[in-house]
């Protein structure tokens, strides 16, 4: 078993893939998205959680102009005002955090890095030890 400190390195690290439930659409948070941006907020929800996956650490910095001008480009908005606008919306259904210390993440996203940091820590050590000849019954 993979110690803390070797899954938290694991999961600090970009995700290929995260899972995408097929009724993700039905969550309380996701349905509360569609009702107040409907399905174009929807799809920037699911390009933000891409942003999110492929990230060091799962979070975006929005700290400036320019990160969030950035951040509005791959989400297809017109301005970081705009981007402000949007993530203020998610995180008013609970979809992101914005502590205030100039980033943005999502604890959904930070759940699935943790799943993958512990299969990749886990996967790192080889597999399942071998049997000692006491276990093997001879």
């Amino acid at each position: 078993m993979a110690s803390r400190a070797e899954i938290d390195a694991e999961a600090k690290r970009p995700m290929a893939f995260f899972p995408h439930d097929a009724n993700a659409h039905s969550d309380i948070k996701c349905r509360r998205l569609l009702r107040r941006g409907g399905a174009e907020a929807y799809g920037r929800w699911w390009l933000l959680c891409e942003q999110l996956a492929a990230t060091d650490e799962h979070r975006l910095a929005i700290d400036t102009e320019e990160d969030a001008e950035l951040i509005a480009e791959e989400l297809q908005l017109d301005s970081a005002d705009e981007l402000m606008e949007f993530l203020a919306m998610l995180k008013s259904v609970g979809l992101v955090e914005m502590p205030g210390n100039g980033y943005v993440w999502s604890s959904r996203m930070m759940r699935n890095a943790e799943y993958f940091g512990e299969k990749r820590a886990n996967g790192k050590r080889g597999g399942r030890p071998k049997k000692t000849t006491s276990e093997k019954g001879g």
